[in-house]
């Protein structure tokens, strides 16, 4: 799948007025199938992924993916806390698919019983798990059979236990052949599940963000070349 960004930048109103640049003249070409992006808290890979979701609108630039149906999974699930798991999948499919109230049903029993969560497919949101919850909104996500995931840090929210259901999760998908971009602080599944590695970060103060280094997992996290990678790996991977 072929992502291309063309000199994208991006700024805000922040709460004093002032305008910053989050994103600044953010160049990329490749080939993706499983793309985590990394670097330091605020440094625009959230926005970055919003953008490319279609969620907001780039101030310089724009891009190109090649693909037709995307879902998004948000740092807090999203999930709407009126509806059940199941309707979380179901209403979605119907209002926004197109699907037939009996296919969507099958849909989303299929996927529930699959992530192990028939039996709680009639429970609210405030009835499940952290982990729970992150995984119906992984399923309804891939409900439609998504040509790419965008996946904004699934498991930032969660107890060890509950991140390792909701990457083991992701893996699984990925291992169907399902395209991904995920924003992550896991480290060792952006090493070793993700084919490719993106670094965003500052190159200077009060500048936005870029990316200071790109490639195959593995060569970014063991041998990063922009000093910047290397010192902020060195002291992520510390212990």
């Amino acid at each position: 799948m072929r992502l291309k960004i063309n000199d994208m930048s991006h700024s805000f109103l922040d709460n004093s007025g002032n305008m910053k640049k989050v994103l600044s003249h953010v160049t990329f070409d490749d080939d993706i199938s499983t793309l985590s992006l990394i670097g330091p808290s605020g440094g625009g890979k959230s926005t970055l992924l919003r953008i490319l979701g279609g969620l907001i609108k780039p101030t310089e630039g724009d891009f190109f993916i090649d693909c037709k149906n995307t879902g998004f999974v948000f740092q807090q699930n999203g999930l709407f806390k009126h509806w059940t798991g199941i309707q979380n999948i179901t209403i979605p499919l119907e209002k926004v698919y197109g699907y037939k109230a009996e296919d969507a049903k099958h849909r989303a029993e299929e996927l529930l019983d699959r992530f192990g969560l028939l039996s709680d497919s009639f429970k609210y949101p405030s009835q499940l798990s952290g982990g729970q919850q992150q995984r119906i909104a992984i399923a309804r996500a891939v409900a439609s059979r998504p040509d790419l995931l965008f996946l904004d840090e699934p498991t930032s929210a969660l107890d060890p236990e509950y991140t390792v259901e909701v990457l083991d999760m992701i893996k699984e998908l990925k291992e169907e052949g399902l395209n991904f971009i995920i924003v992550t602080h896991e480290m060792g599944f952006a090493k070793r599940a993700c084919e490719k590695t993106g670094f965003l970060g500052p190159p200077a103060i009060n500048s936005g963000a870029r990316f200071l280094e790109f490639g195959k997992s593995l060569d970014v996290f063991e041998n990063p070349k922009d000093p910047i990678v290397k010192n902020f790996l060195d002291k992520i991977l510390m212990w």
